[in-house]
């Protein structure tokens, strides 16, 4: 349902599918600790905690669920990567390539969050949900997983069957925006 209050914003938010990305879940069932120390070893960081992200090089550690990451790295990410990985996860852990189960819609500007405050529960206004954070919520009956990338700029995962019908509803909801000159 598109409410038909009309909020003002300094500049209307962009957003825009990316290209197709690796997408790979490394999923941990023990030794977490070892394993964010072995990680920390091979990739020069901790693995995030709960509701985090972290960029390491050219790609984006994940937080997905406890002991549970997802890693989104360029499509033409190495074999190599997807090793490094299982040598990182070892015993206690597996890598799986989930390339298929999400795409990514960027938005950016300044106002980015008053798509995610429109048709759905999430406060994404909150000043906390900073760069760096993680959330998973819903927003017109559709699951959505945001990355905070920067403070012009957050990821959006969705299921590759309803990239459209999420990229039309924020059409929509760009449509009912009020949007204001930043010299006005």
């Amino acid at each position: 349902m598109i409410m038909k209050a009309r909020a003002t914003v300094t500049d209307a938010p962009r957003f825009h599918l990316q290209p197709p990305q690796t997408l790979l879940r490394l999923e941990l069932w023990g030794a977490l600790e070892a394993v964010s120390t072995r990680f920390k070893a091979v990739f020069g960081v901790e693995l995030p905690a709960a509701g985090r992200a972290v960029t390491v090089g050219d790609f984006r550690v994940i937080w997905r669920e406890p002991a549970a990451f997802m890693i989104a790295a360029p499509y033409t990410a190495s074999q190599d990567l997807v090793v490094r990985l299982n040598e990182v996860a070892a015993e206690d852990g597996a890598v799986t390539d989930i390339s298929g189960a999400a795409v990514c819609c960027t938005l950016t500007g300044p106002d980015w969050r008053i798509l995610l405050t429109q048709g759905g529960v999430f406060d994404a206004e909150n000043p906390t949900f900073a760069p760096g954070c993680v959330a998973g919520t819903v927003v017109e009956h559709i699951n959505i997983r945001i990355d905070v990338v920067s403070e012009t700029q957050a990821d959006v995962y969705v299921a590759p069957s309803y990239a459209r019908d999420l990229l039309g509803y924020w059409e929509t909801v760009l449509g009912s925006l009020s949007v204001k000159s930043p010299r006005s």
